[in-house]
């Protein structure tokens, strides 16, 4: 069991709260807003009314003891800016979501560990996933990779993976291989691995490699 802190509880902080705490963390959920922390009771460990702008009703809240803390105040970016700025004078592991690429800057500048966009990386995952019928999901990681799953085209079914030669010909890394019958995982699958037409490709690569494998495996 980990321990999080989530400081904004909008509907991405209440959200990720809640999910946390139904994974069997330990999650202190934070807002300014006695209506909103009232409204997460229940769903997650503890529950404070702080206002993130207060360096010392922050401390008080022993955040060092937390293995994580997430920002996502959100539109108040006074709020999350201060919060971020006084959690990393902590020395605290912070992750914080940004509104926009200024307000991301500003993040990264005060040293954030990871600065999320989770409006901007979902609508790549939905316009990735619509513009291919056999795209299941799209995950960006960084500024060059992603890994997306894929339904194993017609073209590889009954084919082994030495036999298709992914990495060399596309630069990709198959890094797991599941049986949409079965459920069952096979990761890090060996090159004689035979290819079904009911498996998913889990694949890890650049996004421009993964776009030509895409395009070549439809």
């Amino acid at each position: 069991m980990r321990r999080f802190a989530v400081i904004g509880l909008g509907r991405f902080g209440a959200h990720l709260a809640a999910r946390l705490y139904e994974l069997g963390h330990e999650v202190l959920a934070v807002d300014a807003d006695p209506a909103v922390v009232q409204s997460v009771h229940g769903k997650v460990s503890t529950a404070a009314i702080v206002d993130a702008r207060d360096k010392q009703q922050l401390r008080a809240l022993g955040l060092k003891d937390f293995d994580t803390v997430i920002i996502s105040v959100g539109d108040h970016l006074e709020a999350s800016t201060l919060a971020a700025l006084y959690c990393k004078e902590m020395e605290l592991q912070v992750v914080a979501r940004a509104v926009n690429e200024d307000h991301g800057r500003i993040l990264d500048a005060l040293g954030v560990d990871e600065v999320v966009f989770p409006e901007h990386d979902m609508a790549i995952r939905l316009a990735e996933r619509l513009s291919s019928g056999n795209l299941l999901d799209y995950i960006p990681l960084g500024e060059d990779y992603s890994i997306m799953e894929l339904a194993v085209p017609d073209s590889f079914a009954h084919k082994t993976l030495a036999e298709l030669n992914v990495r060399a010909r596309f630069n990709v890394h198959v890094l797991a291989i599941q049986d949409v019958l079965t459920g069952k995982v096979l990761m890090a699958p060996a090159a004689d691995q035979v290819l079904e037409d009911t498996n998913v490709l889990v694949v890890l690569g650049q996004r421009k490699d993964l776009d030509r494998f895409q395009k070549i495996a439809r």
